[in-house]
């Protein structure tokens, strides 16, 4: 066959495509006649890769089995094993980097090692710290980092290792030299058995030419885009024994070993003159610019005695430029190394995208893929690979957007695609991790009820302490009412505040709140002081059970925080964290995967101390910090290729061929990524070699193989225009560089080839678009704002109003003040938000206007009516005991200064009946009703704060029911003015009307009431308020036709005082006018005539 019948040999099968290598590889397995108890070892870079070979095999073959995929690095391990002997080798490697770790820190506690000269700044970087736990994880984090940098000279400098071995120094003028070496040699001297000597001895054994048994009879290297220059050389050697095949995915038939990228052009003209830089051939400027590292292994191999097999694809001479999309034309330019002068046309083969934020990338994407699988019937969402520079930022949009396997799929008329995410690490991805991470922090824990309640949450904890979603509900609710904050209790409070103050109490903390439930339950219905606690008599029935559920789950974490706060071994921490898990969660079937993985990962610790010989005890903000690094690595194992889109990070040879290749997040600065190195490496701080590492390198030759993989389109997608001001940002260097090829090399228009997308999903640009959104609703939204723009004609009515026989005043000032989310609210009966329950961790040290307010109005309770409340108590004293009012001197004189206001307005209205008056007006409707006290010559009212314009309106519709009954006196308001922790009295002079007046006016608001039960109008009180204050002493009718009136009316919906709010974060503003509010929506005459009346008759005063 094309295979050549010899023993040895190093065969090279070059190919543009990686499909024609795996039919290559399926052909050469057949062939071979070794044994069928011997596995085949095929070497590949990523679990990715070894997944889609599997399947590839299993499509020729119908069976894939037998095969072994081990890394590089553990390959090298195992081949210096059998060439040595594998019983003076370790089957395991004393100097993985995971063991590495813990025998650097053993080693920098020993008193010999710090006591030698060249320890002194490593000891410095640790020993300085004052804090024994920090000091820990100081001296753990350097292990780590020192393990990580070795672990890259065993593969990249391993002559610098073994010079330091041989007690040489190395050229690199750098202070941290000297202590490297020494540490470097005092591992060594632990256990001489390191990957760089052991190489060095395995190629000088192979080059005595005698055949180990114990190696393969043949080695496959599958479509790995980097190697270290020392693996090629173990490839070398070995194919001189067993055969090697190198299966290499190059883009480019022709030699490409000296293409140079413009930065090496510009240096080659700069440096050497324009007649060089004009003798040297120019390739193909993508080859040039983003090829590196591939150029890099390329000329490694082409130094190689190989016997090759070359599976290019190349397109016959007549066919190369006939009916060839943009796309194919690209791949094949790029295949021969050069442009070609063949005119091309834009098409949906490289479809670029420009939007203002990962959210609109993701929606476009959704709806591009969704019309791409419409035309042909053979594709299918499994023909298409998503990556992303940071797959964390896309995941959530993701999760919304596509229909992630395993969860759940709501009812859409339009079909979520199916896709799984790879890539995730599992503290981002998986709840049950993330918890357990968090309940390692107990000890150093507040206890905030936020991240409690946050943690009941959770599937996995709710059946561990027998909850119901419901049952979390209830205890929010709970806690929320008996005040509970943060702190188990006052010494726990005492001792996160790290304190020794005595005077700490425990108001505001677990068991305070607990207490007073478990007494509300015990004693009367209403609020009672027990043993110096004010219950909470809201537990009764069968809620009594889920509150002591409540507290056996505090009562665990407790005991957990507890245990967790103690040094202990590896193997101790192992019993431990399994303890931790066994109590505070229970995993169903589907959350399997997640509990072994957990478990596993605690029993690593163990397992891979007792390797390192590691004895010492561990603090637990060590094992915190390794268990967070560890579940903070991607999994890179599982999610890729499931059937579904795939959706992944850009990792190196992510090369696989799919029909559709899209890639998200092509933004300036965030790709190429840049790395930054270690302190520690001398790498960094040395000259660069062929085969090093280099994330920005990778990145860009990940971005060609993306553009050679994809088999039908791709699609490339990036945030073009800022989402807060639409200024223009610009494109991932990676991109521009694509795009200059495209538009000087190909000679096409940037307008053809960038698609600019609107910023909202119901901008009407998404559907009038050649790929439109295929969101009905998003279209439904822009027909209304479409509709409502471009006509002056009034919403539509609801023929048929109910209204009530009676209104209170209160009631149609609720109303008028937002009379959107009335109208959705009582007549269409839409409840667009929620109540919603704040907890807050933090215990309040001053007091709010919502408590001030309740506060003062019972205080005035008690000076002027009837008693509301507790009688057993004033009302500061209750709220006191409530937890409404912290315990704090300032409070103290707070709650004085409120009742010396209440004190003054009680002097200033003087004696008031004991009985309120109310008044009623009977319209054609309905009746509204209003009340005051009867005074001599005033009726009076009061108002424990500052009159708004709801409360203002309410006082004026109460005066013209007084009026229209024809009690003809002024309405005074008194109310206290709140600046500075001072007070101001002041009344608000309601003047007395007509009574013919103030029926008209009564009749207005009827009217006006009955149109916001008919359509949405509004006329928001505050913005009517504003603008007739606008109008000033001018007729207000005319001052709404001024250019002024539109843009006061513009400035009310932009600015963000309080009152304005109540409008711009109004969903059913949102939802009823998403528009926004047109001069054309409320100029009512009659709600104009209103509020100005309202301006002429009101006057306050300070007393």
């Amino acid at each position: 066959m094309f295979i050549r019948d010899v023993f040895e040999l190093l065969a090279l099968y070059p190919s543009n495509k990686i499909e024609h290598l795996s039919f290559l590889l399926a052909t050469l397995l057949e062939q071979q006649q070794s044994s069928i108890f011997e596995s085949q070892t095929i070497l590949v870079e990523s679990p990715g890769m070894q997944h889609w070979v599997n399947m590839e095999l299993a499509k020729h073959h119908g069976v894939a089995m037998n095969l072994d995929f081990p890394l590089p690095v553990r390959f090298m391990w195992n081949a210096a094993r059998a060439i040595l002997g594998e019983d003076t080798i370790p089957r395991q490697s004393p100097y993985r980097r995971e063991i590495l770790t813990w025998r650097i820190d053993e080693l920098i506690q020993r008193s010999d090692i710090q006591n030698k000269p060249e320890f002194s700044e490593v000891n410095a970087y640790w020993q300085t710290i004052e804090n024994s736990q920090e000091r820990g994880v100081q001296r753990l984090q350097f292990s780590t980092a020192m393990a990580d940098v070795y672990e890259q000279y065993l593969m990249y400098r391993p002559e610098w290792l073994l010079a330091w071995e041989a007690g040489e120094s190395l050229s690199v003028q750098n202070s941290m030299e000297p202590w490297q070496g020494e540490l470097w040699r005092e591992l060594v001297s632990q256990n001489p058995l390191h990957p760089a000597g052991l190489l060095k001895s395995a190629l000088s054994s192979l080059q005595q030419g005698t055949v180990p048994e114990g190696l393969p009879s043949s080695v496959i290297v599958f479509a790995i885009n980097t190697m270290a220059p020392q693996f090629v050389q173990l490839l070398d050697a070995l194919s001189t024994h067993i055969d090697i095949h190198i299966f290499h995915l190059n883009p480019s038939v022709n030699y490409w070993g000296d293409a140079k990228s413009r930065g090496e052009q510009a240096r080659v003209l700069r440096e050497q003159g324009i007649e060089k830089w004009m003798s040297e051939a120019q390739s193909h400027p993508l080859l040039g610019n983003l090829g590196k590292q591939g150029r890099e292994l390329f000329n490694l191999l082409t130094e190689l005695n190989t016997f090759e097999v070359s599976a290019f694809d190349i397109p016959p001479l007549d066919e190369e430029h006939t009916s060839n999309t943009l796309l194919q034309r690209i791949q094949i330019d790029i295949l021969h190394g050069e442009l070609s002068d063949a005119p091309v046309n834009a098409d949906d083969s490289l479809t670029i995208v420009s939007a203002h934020s990962a959210l609109r990338e993701v929606q476009l994407l959704h709806d591009h893929l969704l019309h791409w699988l419409s035309q042909d019937p053979d594709r299918s969402p499994s023909d298409i690979l998503v990556m992303c520079p940071a797959i964390e930022n896309y995941a959530p949009f993701v999760d919304s957007i596509f229909q992630r396997v395993g969860t759940f799929a709501p009812t859409r008329e339009v079909p979520r695609l199916p896709c799984s995410i790879a890539d995730r690490s599992p503290l981002d991805a998986n709840p049950i991790v993330s918890a357990f991470i968090s309940l390692l922090s107990l000890p150093d824990s507040r206890f905030g009820v936020v991240d409690i309640v946050d943690y009941l949450q959770l599937p996995a904890v709710q059946r561990k302490f027998e909850f119901t979603q419901d049952d979390v509900a209830q205890m929010t609710v709970w806690l929320h009412k008996a005040h509970v904050h943060w702190g188990l209790d006052a010494h726990h409070k005492a001792l996160m505040s790290e304190t020794e103050d005595t005077s700490i109490q425990d108001t505001y903390t677990w068991w305070w709140g607990l207490k007073r439930l478990l007494l509300g339950m015990a004693a009367t219905d209403s609020e009672t002081l027990v043993n110096g606690l004010l219950t909470v008599p809201d537990v009764e029935g069968q809620n009594t059970l889920v509150l002591g559920k409540l507290i056996d789950l505090v009562s665990a974490l407790q005991q957990q925080a507890r245990l967790l706060n103690q040094n202990r071994t590896a193997s101790e921490w192992h019993r431990c964290l399994v303890d931790l898990l066994n109590t505070c969660f229970d995993a169903d079937v589907k959350e399997q995967s997640t509990w072994d993985m957990l478990t596993n990962v605690c029993a690593d610790l163990e397992l891979r101390c007792e390797e390192a010989g590691y004895t010492s005890e561990l603090q637990l903000s060590q094992v915190r910090m390794l268990l967070l690094n560890r579940f903070s690595s991607p999994d890179a194992g599982n999610h890729f290729m499931t059937g579904q889109v795939t959706v992944c990070s850009m990792l190196p040879m992510r090369s696989i061929p799919f029909k559709k290749v899209c890639i998200l997040g092509l933004n300036d600065g965030e790709f190429p990524r840049q790395s930054t190195p270690m302190g520690l490496d001398l790498m960094a701080q040395s000259s660069r070699k062929i085969g090093d590492r280099s994330r920005r390198l990778e990145d860009r030759y990940l971005f060609l193989e993306a553009l050679i993989s994809a088999r039908d389109s791709i699609y490339l997608s990036y945030q073009g225009n800022d989402v807060r001001n639409n200024n223009e940002r610009q494109t991932s260097l990676v991109l521009g560089e694509l795009l200059d090829v495209l538009i000087n090399g190909y000679g096409l228009l940037k307008s053809t080839l960038v698609t600019q997308a609107p910023l909202h999903p119901f901008s009407e640009g998404n559907f009038t678009r050649p790929i439109p959104s295929y969101e009905a609703g998003w279209l439904r939204l822009t027909e209304s704002m479409r509709h409502q723009m471009g006509t002056s004609e009034s919403l539509d009515e609801i023929e048929t109003v109910v209204l009530n026989d009676v209104y209170q005043v209160s009631d149609i000032a609720n109303a008028f003040n937002d009379p959107l989310s009335y109208f959705g609210r009582n007549v269409l009966g839409v409840y667009l938000t929620q109540p919603h329950i704040e907890l807050d961790s933090s215990e309040p040290f001053d007091v709010n206007s919502l408590v001030r307010y309740q506060v003062v109005d019972a205080l005035i309770d008690d000076v002027v009516g009837p008693v509301q409340h507790n009688a057993s108590f004033d009302a500061i004293e209750l709220a006191t005991m409530r937890g409404d009012i912290p315990q704090t001197p300032a409070t103290e004189v707070t709650t004085g200064v409120w009742k010396e206001a209440t004190t003054a307005l009680h002097e200033a209205i003087g004696d008031l009946p004991q009985e309120l008056t109310q008044v009623s007006w009977q319209g054609e409707q309905f009746q509204i009703q209003g009340v005051g006290w009867l005074a001599d010559d005033s009726t009076i009212n009061l108002c424990p704060t500052a009159i708004s314009d709801k409360r203002g309106f309410a006082f004026y519709l109460s005066q013209l029911c007084f009026c229209a009954s024809g009690i003809q006196q002024p309405l005074d308001v008194f109310f206290p003015v709140w600046e500075k922790g001072e007070y101001n009295i002041k009344v608000a002079r309601y003047a007395p009307v007509e009574p013919q007046i103030a029926k008209d006016m009564l009749s207005i608001v009827e009217e006006l009431f009955s149109q916001l039960h008919r359509c949405p109008t509004p006329i928001y009180l505050s913005l009517i308020t504003e603008l007739v204050k606008k109008a000033g002493k001018n007729d207000v009718f005319e001052y709404l036709d001024t250019a002024q009136a539109y843009a006061d009316l513009a400035n009310w919906q932009t600015q963000s005082n309080q009152s304005a709010n109540i409008a711009n974060d109004n969903p059913y503003l949102s939802w009823l006018l998403p528009s926004g509010i047109s001069m054309e929506h409320i100029n009512h005459a009659p709600i104009f005539t209103l509020l100005s009346h309202v301006a002429s008759i009101k006057k306050v005063v300070k007393l």
